[in-house]
C-alpha cells in the first residue's frame, strides 16, 4: 500500500515558527485561517465590537426608528470612537513626554561661535534645569567686583579666589559685604572688622556692578555712545592748547577757577575713555540690540542710586555741570582778537588722516531744471537774428502761451536732435515754433546752421494759410517764408522759412535721403496719424541719425533738428518706441490758450441721434445767450435733413449752392463718406408711449431745460432766427469760406458739419458745441480689398477737440447726445492710424525705391498688419514693379517718382502705346481724383410731403421740375457714355475732355459734375507731364495739349486694356459662365442683379455662412448698370469693392458688395494682361504647331491651355481660350514657356 504523501515543510516556516515560539509572541495573522475571503484586523474587530455596543446601548428596543436617524446614529457612534481614539492616543503621547527647552534649534546647527546674548540664554536654561555651572558659565551670570587702586580686598573676594565650590563662592559674594567709607576729599578710611555695628555704605556699593569714583569720590558716567556710529579705522587726537594763563588778552575772560576746569578737563578725559570703551563695545559684532538695552538700564539705575547718595551726603551741593557753548561769548572773543590783532595758535578744525585713494562725497543740490542746466554742446556760439515787427503783431504774439516757453523750448532744441511738443489748441505752437528757430540762427546763409527750416502739414490750405500768417509776423524778414503744395508754390533762393505739404517732403527724401538742404524739419498735426505723418517720422528718425554722424566727419555738415508738434499726441508711441528712437526724445508741454468749456452729457443715448440733436439746438436757441451754435453730424445727408427740419422752424437759409436734399438708400451710395446716408425714416413719427415713457420722457425734459440755464447770465436772451450753413468737404471753397463771414443781425450763426470743423478750421464767434458722437469712415479689408462706410463712434481725443471749438474766445458749452457710461465704455483713446486703413503698396514701393530690402524692418510708430505687407508685395510683383526676390526693378523705380498709386504709375508707363499719352494721363488724373458726379439725390429736388387729397398748382409745377430736371441728368449721363458705355474709365476720360474746352461752374452746373474736382484734375495733369519730361528722356520733348480732341475707336479699346494693366488682380466673371457656377435662389431681372466672382475670393480670410456673399454685383452708377442681361461682360476690371452696412428694421438685411467697374474685358485680353505675371499658369500642350521646331530641337510652338487663378485660395482658375505659345528646352527643367 502506498503510503499518504504529507507535503514537506518548508524551512523558513519552521525557523519563524520556532523563532516566535521562543519570544512568546504570536501572530494572530500568521495563525489565522488564510482561506478566508477577508481578514478583519484586530483594531478593526474591537472597533466593531464597541460599535455593537453603543448601538445596542442607544437604541431603543421595540421601537422602530426611521432610516434618517440611524444615520444621525451611525454618525454620532462613529464621532464618539473617533474622539475615544484620540484621548487613548493623547495619554500614551503624554507618558512619553520629554523636556524641550534644552534642545538646539536646528537653524543653528551650522554656527560656529555663540553671541553673548545666546550664551547667557544657555547657561539661564541650564540654571533652571537643575544642571551644575562651570566657571565660564557662571562668569556670565555673575560679574566679580573690581578692587580699585588703595582699596583692601574684602573677605568675600578672598574667600572667592581661594573657593573650589562656585556655587559657594557665588553665595558669599552675594551675601557678604564689607563698607568703605569715603571722604569728600577723596581719601579712603579702612575697612572696620567689627561686623556687629552697621557698616558705612559708600554711593553704589549695593549695586551688582559698583560704580566708578574720581578722585572726590563723585561717581563717573559714561557717555554712551550713538548707535548706527561706523568704527573708524583711524584715531582722532583732540589738539592740545597751549596758552598762558597770565596772558593779557584773555585775562579776566575765565568764568571758572583753574580747579574747576583742571577738574573739567579731568572728567572729560574720564568720559572720553569711557565713551570709547563703549564705543568698542558698541562696535563688537557680536552685541545685541536687548543686551545692550539691560546695560543701560542697570547704568540708569546705579546713576540714580549714587545721585541720590551724593545729595544725602553733601546738602545743598550743586554737581558741576560743563557750560553750554555761548555764540555770544565766541563772537566777542573774536571781535577782541581782531581789534588786539591777535591770531589764535590753534584751529578748532581736527586733523583727520585720509587715506591714499580717499574721495570726498560730492555736494548734494537739488538737480536744476533741464531747462535751466548748463548746455551740453558748449562749441556752440551765440548767434540770433533781429526781427522788427509792428508792435501790435508784437503784443498779439505776446499773450501766446507758447511765447513764454521760448527760452525752454529752445535750449531743449540745442541739446537734443529729437524734441516733441505737445501744445493744446491755440498754444501759438504752429506760428511761433518757426519764428524761435530763425531767430535762434537756424535758416540764415551767415549763421550756423544755415539750411532751410521746413514745416509740414497735412493739409494744403493749412500750409498756405500758415505760410501767409507767418510771413505778415516776420516784419522786414517776410519776404523768407514762402510754401510749396502739390500745384504750386513760392519758393526762392532767399527762402529761410518753408511750409509744405508733408507729401512735398517725402519726394525730396526720396532725391536725398540726407535731406542736406534743410537744418531743422518740423511736423505738425503729427496726432492725425496719416501715412505720411507716419512714414515721415519714421524716415526722419534714421535721418537724424545719418546726419550726426555725417557732421562728425564733416563739419560742412551740420545735425539735423526734428520737432514734432501735436495738440493730442500719443506720445508713447513715438518716445518709448525703441525701435524708432533709441533714446526717448524729449517732451515738453505748453499750455494752450484755452477757455474753460462745461460738458452736458445726455442722461440717455438715444439711437436717432439727428432728432435728439434737433430737439437739444431748439431749446438751446430759445434759452441760450446770444453766441454762434457749431453741431457735427456724419455726413451731408444729416446736415440736409437737419438743415430742413431747423429752417422751418427758426427760419435761416441754407446755401442754394448745394439745393434740395433728398434721401438715398445705402445701396445707392457714393464713393464719399460724407456723401452717404443710410436707411429711409422720418424723425417726427409720433410713436405710441406708455405712462413710464411718459414718465421718463418728462423727467428728461426736466434735466434738459436745467442744462441749458447759464448761471451769470440771463436766459432768452439770444437772436430769434437762425444763419444755417453747411459745412462739408466736397462744398465748394467759396462756400465754405462763408462761415467765417458774420450773421446778419438778429440771427444766431449756426453751422451744420461733418468733422472738417474738428482740427482743419477755427470759426469765430462759436460758443456752443452740439455733438452726435459719431463719424462716418471708410474702412478697408486688406485681404479683401472690400471697402465699407461705417457710422461708428469717435476717440476720446476727437470728443475733446469737438468740445475745444467752443472755448476759443471765452468760455463755452458742448451738449453731448450720448451718455457718460456710452462714453467711458465704448469710445477708443484714440483713432486708428490711417495706416491700418488703407492699401500700403505705395509706400512699400517708396521704401523699396529707397533700397529698403525688407520693408518689415522699417520703424513704422504703428506697423501695419505682415499680412497687409504681404499683399502689397505680390500687388507690386503683379505690376512689375518688384522682381521676384523683393528688389525694385527699372519700372518700379520710375513708377515711384509719380505722386500716383503704382496702380497708376503702372497705367502712366504703358500709356504711351498708340499715340495715347496725352489721353493716359487725363484718365490717370481722374481716376486718382475724388468723385466727380453730383450724385442723383443731390442733384434732383426731394418731393414733397403728401399732406392733403388735394394738389395745388404749386404740387404741380414741382413735380414737373423734378421731372426735368431728372431727364436732363440721364441725358447728360448718356452724353457722357457716347465714346463707350461699357466703360467706367473712358466715361471720366470724356467729362475731362468736354471740361477742358469749357472749364467754367456754368458748364459743370448744368452737366451735374463737381468743378472743384475737375480743376484740380487740370492741375495734377500739368504735373505729371512735367516729371514726365524730367525724369524720362524719351519725353523731354513732350507737351500737354491743353484742349483734348476725340480718340479713336482703336485709341478707346487700347485705353480700356492699359487701364486693365494697372488691375489685374482684381477682375471678376460672371458667375453663370464660371468652371463651377453658384446655385442662384432667383434669376437676376437687371444688370446689377446679375452675379460675379472676384479673382481673390472674399472669403480668402474667413468661411463665409452664405455662399451668396462670395459673390459681387455692378454697382447702380455704372454704364454697365443699363445693359440688358445678355449684354452683360463675361469678365469685368473693377477699381475696387464697396459694401455698405446692414439694412432693414433690425439690420438683419445684408447688404450685397458692389464692384465699382472700369472695363469690360473679354477671355483673350485677359490672357494677354496677365502674361508674365504669377497669376497666370498653363497647361499641358494640346496642339503641337507643324514645322515650329527649330533646327537643333530645342525650341517649338505649342497650343496651350492657361488659367487665371489667384495665388491664395483660386482654387482650379478659369480656364482661358487656347493660345499659341513658344516653348524652350532648359536643362533640368524641361520645355519651358518663353
Amino acid at each position: 500500500m502506498v503510503k499518504k504523501y504529507v507535503p514537506r515543510e518548508h524551512k523558513r516556516k519552521v525557523i519563524d515558527r520556532q523563532r516566535r515560539a521562543e519570544n512568546g509572541v504570536r501572530n494572530v495573522d500568521l495563525d489565522a485561517d488564510s482561506n478566508v475571503i477577508e481578514i478583519t484586523p484586530a483594531q478593526q474587530a474591537e472597533a466593531e465590537v464597541k460599535r455593537a455596543k453603543l448601538r445596542e446601548e442607544l437604541r431603543p428596543n421595540g421601537v422602530k426608528v426611521s432610516s434618517k436617524k440611524s444615520k444621525r446614529l451611525e454618525k454620532y457612534i462613529d464621532n464618539k470612537l473617533k474622539k475615544d481614539e484620540n484621548r487613548e492616543l493623547l495619554s500614551r503621547l503624554s507618558a512619553n513626554k520629554i523636556d524641550t527647552s534644552l534642545f538646539t534649534s536646528a537653524k543653528s546647527i551650522g554656527q560656529t561661535k555663540e553671541t553673548k546674548k545666546e550664551a547667557l540664554r544657555r547657561v539661564i536654561r541650564e540654571k533652571n534645569a537643575g544642571l551644575g555651572l562651570d566657571k565660564s558659565s557662571a562668569a556670565l551670570l555673575y560679574e566679580k567686583r573690581e578692587v580699585k587702586q588703595g582699596e583692601a580686598p574684602k573677605p568675600a573676594q578672598l574667600q572667592e579666589d581661594s573657593s573650589d565650590s562656585e556655587a559657594d563662592d557665588t553665595e558669599k559674594s552675594r551675601t557678604v559685604s564689607a563698607a568703605t567709607v569715603t571722604t569728600g576729599a577723596g581719601q579712603q578710611s579702612a575697612p572696620i572688622p567689627t561686623p556687629q555695628q552697621p557698616p558705612n555704605i559708600a554711593a553704589g556699593s549695593g549695586l551688582k556692578r559698583p560704580l566708578d569714583l574720581d578722585e572726590s569720590g563723585r561717581p563717573v558716567l559714561a557717555k554712551k555712545q550713538k548707535r548706527g556710529g561706523i568704527k573708524s579705522k583711524f584715531s582722532i587726537e583732540a589738539p592740545t592748547v597751549h596758552e598762558e594763563s597770565n596772558s593779557e588778552e584773555f585775562a579776566g575772560f575765565s568764568d571758572v577757577s583753574e580747579d574747576e576746569s583742571s577738574q573739567e578737563d579731568s572728567e572729560e578725559s574720564d568720559d572720553s575713555k569711557s565713551a570709547s570703551q563703549d564705543g568698542e563695545e558698541g562696535s563688537d559684532e557680536e552685541m545685541d540690540e536687548d543686551e545692550e538695552d539691560d546695560d543701560d538700564d542697570d547704568e540708569d539705575e546705579s546713576a540714580s542710586d549714587e545721585l541720590s547718595a551724593s545729595e544725602s551726603e553733601d546738602d545743598g551741593a550743586e554737581q558741576q555741570r560743563k557750560e553750554r557753548s555761548s555764540a555770544f561769548k565766541a563772537w566777542a572773543l573774536q571781535q577782541r582778537n581782531e581789534a588786539l590783532g591777535y591770531t589764535p595758535s590753534t584751529s578748532t578744525m581736527l586733523d583727520i588722516p585720509r587715506p591714499a585713494n580717499f574721495k570726498p562725497r560730492p555736494v548734494e543740490h537739488e538737480p536744476l531744471p533741464i531747462e535751466l542746466q548748463p548746455t551740453k554742446d558748449i562749441t556752440r556760439k551765440a548767434y540770433a537774428v533781429n526781427v522788427t515787427r509792428d508792435p501790435e503783431i508784437q503784443e498779439i504774439r505776446y499773450k501766446l502761451p507758447v511765447v513764454a516757453e521760448e527760452h525752454k523750448i529752445m535750449e531743449a532744441i540745442h541739446d537734443n536732435h529729437v524734441v516733441v511738443i505737445c501744445g493744446a489748441t491755440g498754444s501759438g505752437k504752429t506760428t511761433q515754433v518757426p519764428q524761435f528757430l530763425f531767430e535762434a540762427g537756424y535758416g540764415d546763409p551767415n549763421g550756423p546752421t544755415p539750411g532751410m527750416i521746413g514745416v509740414t502739414q497735412p493739409r494744403r490750405v493749412a500750409a498756405v494759410s500758415m505760410s501767409k500768417r507767418v510771413a505778415q509776423e516776420m516784419g522786414d524778414f517776410s519776404h523768407t517764408v514762402a510754401y510749396q503744395i502739390r500745384f504750386e508754390g513760392t519758393v526762392d533762393p532767399k527762402t529761410a522759412i518753408k511750409f509744405m505739404t508733408d507729401g512735398v517732403l517725402l519726394r525730396e527724401a526720396a532725391q536725398d535721403f540726407a535731406l542736406k538742404k534743410y537744418s531743422a524739419i518740423i511736423i505738425d498735426e503729427a496726432h492725425e496719424r496719416s501715412v505720411n505723418t507716419d512714414i515721415l517720422i519714421a524716415m526722419l528718425s534714421r535721418v537724424v541719425k545719418l546726419r550726426a554722424e555725417l557732421a562728425t566727419e564733416d563739419p560742412s555738415v551740420k545735425p539735423l533738428k526734428l520737432i514734432i508738434m501735436s495738440a493730442t499726441l500719443r506720445v508713447e508711441e513715438f518716445t518709448n518706441n525703441k525701435s524708432l528712437f533709441e533714446t526717448p526724445p524729449r517732451v515738453i508741454d505748453v499750455e494752450g490758450r484755452q477757455h474753460e468749456v462745461t460738458i452736458h452729457f445726455a442722461r440717455k443715448t438715444r439711437p436717432d441721434y439727428v432728432d435728439d440733436v434737433f430737439r437739444k439746438i431748439s431749446r438751446g436757441h430759445r434759452k441760450l445767450p446770444p453766441g454762434g451754435m457749431l453741431v457735427f453730424l456724419t455726413g451731408q445727408g444729416e446736415i440736409a435733413q437737419l438743415s430742413k427740419r431747423l429752417k422751418g422752424a427758426f427760419g435761416g437759409g441754407m446755401n442754394s449752392a448745394s439745393g434740395p436734399k433728398v434721401q438715398i438708400s445705402a445701396k445707392e451710395a457714393p464713393i464719399e463718406a460724407e456723401d452717404i446716408d443710410f436707411g429711409d425714416f422720418d424723425d417726427r413719427a409720433v410713436h405710441d408711449m406708455d405712462e413710464d415713457d411718459e414718465m421718463d420722457s418728462f423727467s428728461d425734459e426736466e434735466a434738459e431745460e436745467k442744462d441749458f440755464e447759464i448761471e451769470d447770465e440771463e436766459s432768452g436772451t439770444g437772436p430769434r432766427r437762425m444763419h444755417i450753413l453747411p459745412l462739408y468737404s466736397m462744398l465748394p471753397t467759396k462756400e465754405q469760406m462763408k462761415v467765417f463771414e458774420p450773421p446778419p443781425g438778429d440771427s444766431r450763426l449756426v453751422i451744420l458739419s461733418t468733422n472738417v470743423a474738428e482740427t482743419s478750421l477755427t470759426i469765430p464767434g462759436i460758443r456752443y458745441v452740439f455733438d452726435c458722437g459719431r463719424s462716418k469712415e471708410r474702412r478697408y479689408d486688406p485681404l479683401t480689398g472690400v471697402q465699407s462706410f461705417q457710422i461708428d463712434w469717435i476717440s476720446k481725443a476727437s470728443a475733446q477737440q469737438r468740445a475745444g471749438r467752443a472755448g476759443r474766445t471765452g468760455p463755452g458749452h458742448c451738449w453731448r447726445v450720448y451718455s457718460s457710461a456710452v462714453y467711458e465704455r465704448d469710445f477708443p483713446q484714440f483713432s486708428e492710424p490711417e495706416l491700418l486703413r488703407m492699401p500700403i503698396e505705395g509706400v512699400v514701393l517708396q521704401l523699396k525705391s529707397m533700397n529698403l530690402q525688407h520693408v518689415v524692418n522699417f520703424p513704422f510708430p504703428t506697423p501695419p498688419d505682415r499680412q497687409s505687407l504681404i499683399k502689397a508685395e505680390k500687388l507690386l510683383a503683379y505690376l512689375s514693379a518688384i522682381s521676384t526676390s523683393g528688389q525694385v526693378t527699372q519700372i518700379g523705380s520710375t513708377m515711384s517718382i509719380f505722386p500716383l498709386s503704382p496702380r497708376f504709375s503702372r497705367i502712366l508707363l504703358v500709356g504711351h502705346l498708340h499715340d495715347c499719352l496725352p489721353y493716359t494721363i487725363a484718365l490717370v488724373a481722374a481716376l486718382s481724383a475724388g468723385e466727380i458726379f453730383v450724385n442723383e439725390h443731390q442733384a434732383i429736388p426731394a418731393a414733397a410731403e403728401e399732406e392733403g387729397e388735394f394738389r395745388t398748382n404749386e404740387d404741380v409745377m414741382a413735380e414737373d421740375k423734378r421731372a426735368k430736371i431728372r431727364r436732363a441728368y440721364n441725358a447728360v449721363h448718356k452724353n457722357f457714355c457716347f465714346l463707350d458705355d461699357k466703360s467706367d474709365a473712358i466715361k471720366l476720360l470724356q467729362v475731362v475732355g468736354e471740361f477742358a474746352h469749357e472749364p467754367t461752374e456754368a458748364w459743370c452746373e448744368s452737366h451735374f459734375v463737381r468743378y472743384k474736382i475737375l480743376k484740380e484734375i487740370r492741375q495734377l495733369q500739368s504735373q505729371i507731364a512735367n516729371l514726365l519730361k524730367t525724369n524720362i528722356p524719351a519725353f523731354a520733348n513732350f507737351k500737354l495739349p491743353e484742349k483734348l480732341d476725340p480718340p479713336s475707336p482703336k485709341q478707346v479699346q487700347a485705353l480700356k486694356q492699359m487701364v486693365a494693366a494697372g488691375f489685374i488682380d482684381q477682375v471678376a466673371i460672371r458667375a453663370d459662365k464660371a468652371p463651377n457656377p453658384p446655385e442662384l435662389y432667383r434669376k437676376p431681372r437687371r444688370a446689377i442683379d446679375i452675379p460675379y466672382i472676384p479673382l481673390i475670393p472674399l472669403d480668402a480670410d474667413q468661411k463665409l455662412e452664405d455662399p451668396l456673399e462670395k459673390l459681387v454685383y455692378i454697382h447702380p452708377s455704372s454704364p454697365l448698370a443699363h445693359l440688358s442681361i445678355d449684354e452683360c461682360p463675361e469678365y469685368i476690371c473693377y477699381a475696387y469693392l464697396q459694401k455698405t452696412a446692414n439694412t432693414g428694421a433690425d439690420g438683419q438685411k445684408k447688404p450685397k458688395t458692389r464692384m465699382h467697374a472700369l472695363t469690360d474685358l473679354t477671355p483673350g485680353q485677359v490672357a494677354s494682361l496677365a502674361k508674365g505675371t504669377p497669376l497666370i499658369t498653363y497647361g499641358k500642350p494640346i496642339k503641337e504647331v507643324k514645322g515650329s521646331e527649330s533646327a537643333d530641337g530645342k525650341t517649338k510652338e505649342v497650343w496651350v491651355i492657361p488659367y487665371l487663378r489667384a495665388e491664395v485660395g483660386g482654387g482650379l482658375g478659369w480656364p482661358l481660350p487656347a493660345r499659341k505659345v513658344k516653348q524652350r528646352k532648359v536643362a533640368g527643367k524641361g520645355w519651358v514657356i518663353e
